[in-house]
Order: C-alpha cells, then structure tokens, then sequence
C-alpha cells in the first residue's frame, strides 16, 4: 500500500507566530529572561518543534512537568536550561546531572531524598535545585504561608545538602489572571519576598538566585512581579491568561484545527441530525458532514453551543452531537463541497477563548487534547 500523505485531521502550528508572542512578553517585561512553558507537549503544538524555534528565537529557558519531557528535549537538540516543574522519583538523580537539567525543590525531604540518592550512589556532581515556595497556590512546594523564618530554614538546610547545588528559587500565583482578586496575588508576592528577605537576613546572598514568580498572567497583568525572570505558558500559543478573547490585543493564535469535508447533503424541515436526535432542522438546510470529532480534540461537550467553523472563508454553524470521528456544520445557502479545507478553530478560525467560553473550560484544554493521529503541520 502506497504511503498516506493526506490526512483527514490535521494542525498546523505557525513558527511566526510562537516568536512573535516569545517577542511580546520580552517586550512586556523589559527585556527580562523568558522561561517558556512547554509540558504537555507544548500544550499539544509539539514541544521539540516548538522547543527548537524558541531556542532560535531567544528562549532564555524551558520549563515542562517531568523529567522524561526534559530528556526528550535535551536529546532533541535543545542548549537551554530546562527546569521540572513536577515530582521526579528520586531514584532517578544522576539522571539530572547526565542530561544537565534542573529539579524543583518541593520541599526539604524531598530535596533530601535526592542528596541520599546522590551520596549512595556515590555520585560526586550536583543536582540543580529551583527551590518552590508554596505562598498561597497550595500545591507542591515548601510551605512559606507560615512564618517565613521556618521557609527559609528549610532553604537554607537545602543549600548545604551534599550533591545539592540551589541556583534558583520560585513560587506560582494561584489568581493572577483574576483582577477581583489582585489583593490575593499581592498576599503572595509579600510572603515570597518576606522569604528573600529572611534568607539574606541570614547571610544568604540572594541575587545568587535565580528568582522568579510570573507566569502568562502576570506577565500581562503584574508587572510588579517580575524578578530576575518570568514564566510565558499558555500566552506564548496565542491564548489570553483570564480566558477572554481580545481581537485588538498583541497574541496571535499558534495552532488552527483542521479538517476535510466529507459530505453535503440536503435535508428538509423537520430532520434530526446526529446521535440523540439533538438537532432538528426548522427549515430546508444543506448540511456538511467534516473529518473530526472528539478524538481529534473538538469537545463533544461544544454540542449545539453555538461553535462555527470557518469553510472557504464562510462561518458556518455547529449542529447536532459532535460524534467521535465527524461533527455536522449548517453550510445552507454556501458554496461547499466534499475536500473542502474546514478550520475548526485557532489561526484563521474561532479563537480558543471564545470556544472554549461556551462550554466553561480553559483555552489550553482543547490542544492539550490532540493525539497523535492528528498531524502536526509547522508552517511559517
């Protein structure tokens, strides 16, 4: 059988766009390093593909949730620093020191399970720490919404591990992209200070660290949050931190969803479309039956919610329950035949914020969701 070049479903992700939005928050910060955001295979747009055009597009830093995607970077190619945001078994520490790649510190047993690990291995290299702070986000990290004294103690011990070498230190903002609640990220920012400044009370030099707070949301929103560094995620794809869609603002939209027109067909008045019977039309209609369902990361939950697709520079209305494999589009009264090029969403398309605003999720859920059989595309 000859080789499928053709596919039903695909993405394509634009290189251009990836750097103008790396540009924007260097623009927005001064100039201040960029720690790119890229786990979850760069919240679905590929992260070595992506990983290499923000190295070449200046990227001071990664950040992904695991060691494997910190590996997977590092034997692609990738020179820049990379930091595991996440847990990382212990046993696995000289793997940090093989590949030179940074470990958070979540907190103080941890960091000293990995000092055992090194000292029992009989490993004499150090492990990179970027020692979290837990000011308010009450995930992972050393607990610093107490007294800063019994945090920075905890950093301190951290420092003097053998096989341990802190180079930086961080806390993440739990509501920055919420302006009702401004008075929560700037709790967070006093108690991660107040850590700092219990650290050089004790003789501990800190501008040796790295220190960084800001994510997309502060980036955009909080410039009195930045440090010696700043952490770009989901506003380096295009997506606006509170979720709300801004036509006029500076992201452009790295991915677009697409498909193929399978099949248009005229229906009269009274004809129930898809499973459940969930549509039915009111008037004669022309129908197209497209190349993607859920399993090709359009929600089954944007189901008659009043999503559009974009076919040959036409909108065109989402109806009917989005099936597995296909979804169905009202193309009455327009110019649409099978093979036709659909834009389900992204570049080109509906925004993520606005599709994603009708069924009450987040902008990155949707492309985090894309598998393997959709094609990614990199064009510029």
């Amino acid at each position: 059988m000859d080789q499928i070049t053709e596919k039903r479903t695909w993405a394509e992700i634009s290189r251009s766009a990836l750097r103008h939005n790396l540009n924007v928050a260097k623009e927005l910060t001064g100039g201040t390093k960029i720690m790119c955001v890229i786990k979850g295979n760069a919240h679905g747009h590929g992260a070595v593909e992506c990983g290499r055009t923000l190295e070449q597009a200046g990227a001071d830093a990664f950040a992904v949730a695991s060691l494997e995607e910190a590996v997977e970077l590092r034997s692609s190619g990738i020179q820049v620093p990379i930091l595991v945001l996440g847990w990382t078994d212990p046993r696995y520490a000289s793997v940090f020191c093989d590949y030179d790649i940074l470990q958070s510190g979540l907190d103080l047993e941890y960091v000293r399970e990995l000092s055992g690990q090194m000292t029992a291995q009989k490993d004499d290299r150090k492990i990179g720490i970027h020692v979290k702070l837990d000011t308010g986000m009450t995930r992972t990290g050393v607990n610093a919404q107490g007294e800063p004294a019994d945090a920075a103690s905890a950093v301190e011990t951290m420092m003097t591990l053998p096989g341990i070498q802190v180079t930086g230190i961080f806390t993440h903002f739990a509501a920055a992209d919420m302006p009702e609640k401004d008075d929560y990220t700037a709790m967070q920012l006093k108690r991660y200070k107040a850590v700092l400044a219990e650290l050089e009370k004790r003789g501990i030099d800190t501008s040796l660290l790295l220190k960084h707070t800001g994510n997309s949301a502060s980036i955009m929103y909080h410039p009195e949050t930045i440090f010696d560094m700043m952490r770009e995620g989901v506003m380096m794809y295009g997506f606006y931190p509170n979720g709300i869609y801004d036509p006029d603002g500076p992201l452009e939209p790295v991915l677009s969803l697409n498909c193929r027109v399978a099949q248009v067909k005229e229906i009269p008045a009274g004809t129930s479309v898809s499973y459940g019977c969930t549509f039915t039309s009111d008037r004669p209609m022309k129908i197209a039956a497209v190349t993607a369902g859920y399993a090709d990361a359009y929600p089954r939950s944007l189901s008659n919610k009043g999503a559009w697709a974009v076919i040959n520079g036409q909108k065109c209305p989402q109806i009917g329950r989005i099936c597995m494999d296909m979804c169905m589009f009202d193309v009455t009264g327009k110019e649409v035949k099978a093979g036709d090029r659909v834009i389900l969403y992204g570049r080109g398309g509906m925004h993520l914020d606005e599709l994603t605003a009708l069924i009450g999720t987040i902008n990155c859920e949707p492309t985090c969701l894309i598998t393997n059989r959709v094609k990614k595309i990199y064009v510029d």
